[in-house]
């Protein structure tokens, strides 16, 4: 990997060149292709299966596609046609399971996936989902599963929650996985939020997160109807789950760029962001606009004026951590970062949950030992079989999880002090 200018010139990062290539035509502003024109069939390869894990291909579909190779065209729109088929799925799947929680009395909002339509995703099909996200206030969680139980779902206990504001996942047996993320005939898993915001696994209070349930609203797609967050703390949400997935590691640039959608599109939305002014508080706001500034460096979208002026307001700390360290969450797709514990730590209020803050970052939480071919996954990447025993997989598997993991250490504690450092 080496490394290239991302986003308005102001961050760089250590990514592959057809990634680099990709991020330079999803720009919002100074948007170009030439990258991904000068791609050779092998290098699409390599494209198409990140952009598969990171939840891309769809927004690459939409991108324009003349000079691309037709195999690649073909495709990219056998990947739409799909999750249209998908959408219809996802659809039904959501009706049923909102009846059975009604007749349970169970209430709820969705989270995510269609409700990102049309603000942070310009319609519901061009978007990955793999399960539909309800969150219920914690005194209806057990009703929620029971009733959902009670409709042919199974609870997926095996399903590591500790770090997850969610209970197991459940789902329906049957569509077997065929290689394809977008197959209409995989089944829709449903996931049960007790929390809009975990304060225990952030160490940061935020708890007008509670408030978002009391401004619900319902929203419709033509006949299709929902209950979800309004338009301003949907954002506030979308922000804050952005921000943790940043402290843990996990891949957000599908997320950064849905942020960076929302922005461009709302830029000249006044009443919106005066609605959104008023409803949140300068605490909540600037955790938002910590994001926003994500989005901004990355993608390249325009601001409001009330969105740019929380980002200029933000602390020093915070807007150095970006400047300095902001390219690192892109990075995590082509190797381990802890950078954003680094961020956590800051913004981390007590002394206590600064040092839970490093001790996470230095200390997995757990180290849950997969099994079969999982063994052999790097990174999301498959690793091709070998002959062996489960014995010598579980080696190499500890073994890579070891130097990874010290790896990413000691760039946390390189990037840390440079953080403090003045350069």
């Amino acid at each position: 990997m080496r490394t290239y200018p991302i986003g308005n010139g102001m961050l760089t990062a250590r990514i592959s060149g057809q990634f680099a290539a990709l991020m330079d035509a999803l720009q919002f502003q100074g948007a170009n292709r030439d990258g991904l024109l000068e791609l050779d069939d092998h290098g699409w390869e390599e494209l198409l299966n990140i952009c598969d894990m990171a939840h891309l291909t769809l927004t690459l579909a939409q991108l324009p596609s003349p000079g691309f190779p037709e195999w690649v065209v073909a495709r990219l729109d056998k990947n739409m046609a799909d999750n249209a088929v998908r959408w219809k799925r996802i659809q039904a799947t959501y009706t049923e399971a909102a009846g059975a929680l009604r007749m349970a009395r169970v209430p709820h909002v969705v989270l995510k996936g269609f409700t990102l339509a049309t603000d942070y995703a310009p319609d519901p099909r061009f978007r990955m989902q793999s399960d539909v996200d309800l969150f219920c206030p914690p005194e209806f969680i057990d009703s929620a599963v029971a009733a959902l139980i009670e409709i042919g779902y199974t609870p997926m206990e095996n399903q590591n929650c500790r770090v997850a504001d969610h209970v197991p996942a459940l789902m329906r047996m049957g569509g077997a996985w065929r290689g394809n993320m977008y197959d209409p005939d995989l089944p829709v898993g449903i996931e049960i939020h007790f929390c809009l915001w975990n304060e225990s696994l952030s160490q940061i209070p935020v708890p007008e997160a509670n408030l978002f349930w009391n401004r619900r609203i319902e929203r419709r797609f033509g006949d299709f109807a929902f209950r979800s967050l309004n338009a301003v703390d949907q954002l506030g949400y979308f922000a804050l789950h952005l921000l943790r997935d940043v402290f843990s590691g996990d891949w957000i640039v599908h997320h950064v760029y849905e942020l960076a959608a929302f922005l461009d599109r709302r830029a000249s939305d006044d009443a919106f962001w005066a609605e959104w002014h008023n409803a949140h508080s300068e605490r909540l706001r600037a955790l938002e606009a910590l994001a926003f500034l994500l989005a901004q460096a990355w993608f390249s979208p325009r601001l409001s004026r009330a969105a740019r002026a929380e980002t200029e307001a933000l602390p020093l700390p915070q807007r150095r951590w970006v400047e300095r360290l902001g390219g690192c969450p892109l990075e995590v797709i082509f190797r381990r970062a802890k950078e954003g514990r680094l961020l956590q730590f800051v913004l981390a209020e007590s002394l206590e949950s600064k040092a839970n803050a490093v001790r996470r970052a230095l200390l997995p939480a757990t180290l849950a030992i997969p099994r079969g071919p999982a063994l052999r996954v790097r990174n999301r990447r498959q690793g091709a079989s070998r002959p062996g025993s489960q014995l010598v997989d579980t080696l190499g598997f500890l073994a890579h999880r070891l130097q990874t993991n010290l790896r990413a250490t000691a760039n946390l504690v390189a990037h840390g002090l440079a953080l403090y450092l003045p350069q």
